[in-house]
C-alpha cells in the first residue's frame, strides 16, 4: 500500500465495480458500485471472527466470501472504511487495526484498497432509518438487525460522490 494512512492511489480504482467494506469487530458489511461508479448498493453482511488483537489475520470464514465476491463481480478496487476519529474528534487509536486489515485484504484479493474515512456511517444510517420510521435510533441491541451492509453502501457512496465532485471541479463541469 502507498503509505500507512492513504492506501492505494485513486487512479488504480477508477474502474467499476468497486467493493465497499464496513469492517467491524463482529460483522463485515459489503456493498458494490454500479457500472457508472455513481451509485452503491448493499450486498450483504458476513460474520467476522477476526481478532482486534495481534496477530492480525483474516480467517477463511470471512476472507473466503470476500475473495469469492471480488472474483464473481470482477471487482476492480476496494473502498475500506476506517474510523480515523472518535465522536469527540480525537484520533482513534484503533485505526491502525483497520489499516492492517485493509493491507491484508489487498493481499487476499489482489485488489487495490483505498482507506476511506467511514465518518460514523452506522450511526448516520440508524438516525436516518429511525427518522424515516418515526422511531428513535436507539433500540435494544438484541432487536437490531445488522445494518453493516448499509453502512458499507454509505462508505462507498461517499467515496463515489467525492470522486464525481472532484472530477467535475477539475473539468469545470456543473454538479
Amino acid at each position: 500500500m502507498n503509505g500507512e494512512t492513504q492506501g492505494d492511489d485513486y487512479p488504480l480504482i477508477w474502474e467499476a465495480p468497486l467493493l465497499g467494506i464496513d469492517w467491524g469487530e463482529s460483522r463485515i458489511g459489503l456493498a458494490i458500485s454500479d457500472g457508472s461508479l455513481r451509485f452503491s448498493e448493499p450486498v450483504g453482511v458476513i460474520r467476522n471472527p477476526c481478532s482486534f488483537k495481534p496477530p492480525f489475520r483474516i480467517p477463511p470464514g470471512s476472507g473466503g466470501p470476500i475473495r469469492q465476491l471480488c472474483a464473481q463481480k470482477d471487482v476492480k478496487g476496494i473502498v475500506f472504511g476506517v474510523p480515523w476519529y472518535h465522536l469527540s474528534g480525537d484520533p482513534n487509536p484503533k485505526s491502525f487495526i483497520f489499516v492492517e486489515y485493509g493491507r491484508l485484504l489487498r493481499s487476499l484479493t489482489g485488489c487495490p484498497v483505498f482507506l476511506w474515512d467511514e465518518g460514523l456511517t452506522s450511526d448516520a444510517f440508524q438516525r436516518t432509518v429511525g427518522a424515516g420510521r418515526g422511531i428513535s435510533h436507539r433500540r435494544p441491541k438484541r432487536s437490531r438487525d445488522p445494518i453493516d451492509h448499509y453502512s458499507a453502501a454509505l462508505i462507498l457512496q461517499s467515496f463515489l460522490d467525492e470522486r464525481i465532485n472532484s472530477r467535475q471541479i477539475r473539468s469545470g463541469e456543473q454538479p
